[in-house]
């Protein structure tokens, strides 16, 4: 029984190992890659059109031009962590960020710093990487 054990610790470790090995292998970003890596600075000034609900979507801004979305503006709780209210519908905004050109092709204006309310907040540190990478906890202080 011990020695069935054992075999069965050996065969989870196993398993572990290979798991992550294959995911770090398919990384093609070495760990400090810029996330981020070049694209045209760009600043975009509006009112909020609609504010996203999962982090996959964008902040819609109404500008003289249309209608643009705005994509990594982190989560709730990093705002709320600096003392800047997240952006509300209707409230007069500013986006700096990067426009970037995604592998498929398709371009997003990923943002770098936001103004709201008179007070604004960093969102990204100078090598294009979230403040808020390691979570609430974990992620970059103040």
């Amino acid at each position: 029984m011990e020695r069935s054990g054992k075999l069965l610790g050996l065969w989870v470790l196993a398993a572990v190992l290979l798991l992550y090995g294959s995911v770090w292998a398919a990384n093609q970003a070495p760990p400090n890659a810029p996330l981020v890596l070049s694209g045209n600075p760009i600043t975009i000034s509006g009112k909020v059109k609609a504010v996203p609900v999962k982090p996959s979507e964008g902040l819609e801004i109404e500008t003289e031009n249309g209608v643009v979305t705005i994509y990594g503006i982190g989560p709730r709780w990093f705002w709320s962590q600096r003392g800047v209210t997240y952006p509300k519908v209707g409230d007069e905004i500013q986006v700096e960020g990067v426009e970037v050109t995604l592998p498929n092709g398709t371009t997003r204006i990923v943002a770098t710093k936001i103004t709201v309310s008179g007070k604004t907040i960093l969102l990204r540190g100078e090598d294009g990487r979230p403040l808020w990478r390691g979570g609430p906890k974990g992620g970059a202080k103040k």
